[in-house]
């Protein structure tokens, strides 16, 4: 790294600090730490919405899954707006209507505080898991394309977002969110761009297209409509898995939904959901065909051939393809490679600093009722629990570097595992409110086992596509907690009879 990358990387560091310094005069009590006193505009919330859900995960694995398999992942891009049309119809007007102050809230409302207290335990462990894994990636990542030491980026990321998140809250969280959405998406649009420079838009289509880049588009794959649910990624598998995964994100996340309750009314927090769906797509977008560029520059180097290189083995065109994506990283200018770094640091603490707050929140709200009842009045009394969910997330990100190493592939990592389990909790909200027969034993019991059966399913169960897992998941979880509660009615009946 050139003298100018650690400048501009500083300059990022000392900004986010300096919004959380600024921050720190509006804190006055816990619905400010939690909420930013329910004052946040769509603006703040589309974009925070766009980066916490977008991490360094995202950064790395979508254009070397491009870059190795061609443009399938893409079928995914238009259900943002899908998902934001479900929330912003159907969740919104619940969470606002009955003012709930956590997303669990609600199901101590229609079930009991034993379902609010269990999904809030699910949320915490799966997102302390998201945390972990976004803070290995970007250690891995930044140690192989700069001199970085992947315990010094996974320390320095996790400290930096905890200190800005404990020094002003939810309302430092989003603005730092806003900043960091620029920084990422300028670091994105400028790399492509001087990618396309590089390679020229004519052999950018023709030898994208010749190595098979652009599938399943161009050529055509009547493949990608295949109904079998052990092909990697179908139109079906894409269009289904990805609908639940972001109905979970989006829809049964405390770490999105707090941005929804914070804003200063309902129609603020549904422009800010379609605003979050522009400009995911764009982002991804660009970032796809950023993976297609490099892999373009890759060919004309002669460090890939296109037909050699479809041919490979899947996890050989993983390997090359991150390989190539690192080296393609490298050789960006000084300056703009100093931007790239931030923009993944970037990525990688707007996931952290949400983690961080939402844990927090839901600790106090949902899982430990003394913490609720000292939350109240005109002080901040839960600001300990920020840095213990925060150092505890840099721990958990230290520990995967010996456990995972460099082999496991992250977008597999983030799409079977993380992602689908979310996907009890969606169950219990899409069981809440359809099915008016379902009781708070059932909905305990049913969630507990499908919380159980999906970490099973999706660490031992290895042929399935990938955006399946969440499918199976949603529905076991939902079966689960519909016949639990047909038991449990017909258990009381007899116990009354």
């Amino acid at each position: 790294m050139a003298h100018v990358d650690y400048l501009i990387m500083g300059v990022y560091l000392g900004l986010v600090l300096v919004i959380g310094w600024f921050a720190k005069r509006r804190m006055h009590r816990d619905e400010d730490l939690f909420l930013a006193g329910r004052s946040m505009g769509w603006l703040s919330i589309g974009l925070s919405v766009m980066v916490t859900a977008f991490s360094v995960v995202n950064y790395m694995a979508l254009p070397t899954e491009v870059l190795a398999n061609g443009s399938y992942v893409l079928i995914s891009l238009p259900v943002f707006f899908l998902a934001a049309f479900v929330v912003s119809r159907f969740w919104l007007p619940v969470l606002f209507k009955k003012r709930l102050s956590s997303l669990y809230e609600y199901l101590e409302l229609r079930y009991d505080a034993r379902v609010r207290a269990l999904a809030g335990v699910v949320f915490i462990l799966w997102r302390m898991a998201w945390m972990a894994t976004a803070l290995y990636a970007a250690g891995m990542l930044l140690s192989k394309i700069s001199d970085l030491d992947i315990y010094l980026v996974i320390v320095l990321a996790g400290l930096v977002a905890t200190l800005y998140t404990g020094l002003g809250g939810m309302r430092a969280v989003m603005w730092t969110d806003c900043l960091q959405f620029f920084v990422l998406f300028g670091g994105i649009l400028l790399g492509l761009i001087l990618f396309m420079q590089a390679v020229g838009w004519e052999d950018f289509l023709s030898i994208a297209s010749s190595g098979g880049r652009f599938k399943p588009f161009y050529p055509f794959d009547f493949g990608f409509f295949s109904l079998d649910p052990g092909v990697r990624i179908s139109f079906y598998s894409g269009v289904i898995g990805v609908t639940v995964a972001f109905l979970s994100r989006y829809g049964a996340d405390q770490v999105i939904v707090q941005r929804y309750l914070s804003a200063r009314g309902i129609e603020q927090a549904r422009r800010g959901i379609w605003l979050n769906a522009v400009a995911a797509f764009l982002a991804l977008s660009f970032l796809a065909a950023f993976g297609v560029a490099v892999y373009v520059q890759a060919v004309q180097h002669g460090e890939l051939q296109g037909i050699t290189f479809a041919q490979l083995p899947l996890p050989q065109r993983k390997a090359l393809a991150l390989q190539e994506f690192i080296r393609g990283i490298r050789m960006l200018p000084p300056g703009v490679f100093g931007l790239v770094i931030s923009g993944l640091l970037a990525a990688t603490m707007s996931s952290i600093d949400s983690g961080i707050n939402a844990c927090s929140s839901s600790w106090v709200s949902d899982v430990a009722p003394g913490c609720r009842r000292e939350s109240g009045g005109d002080r901040v009394k839960s600001l300990g629990w920020v840095y213990v969910f925060g150092l505890s997330s840099i721990l958990l990100g230290v520990l995967l570097v010996p456990l995972v190493g460099y082999s496991r592939s992250i977008f597999v990592i983030a799409n079977q595992i993380i992602n689908a389990l979310g996907s009890p909790l969606l169950a219990l909200f899409l069981v809440g409110l359809i099915l008016k027969r379902s009781n708070a034993s059932g909905a305990f019991w049913g969630g507990l086992l499908g919380f159980v059966f999906s970490v099973w399913f999706s660490l031992c169960y290895q042929d399935l596509a990938l955006h399946y897992y969440a499918v199976v998941n949603l529905l076991v979880t939902c079966l689960l907690i519909w016949g639990l509660s047909v038991i449990c009615s017909l258990r009381k009946v007899a116990i009354d009879k």
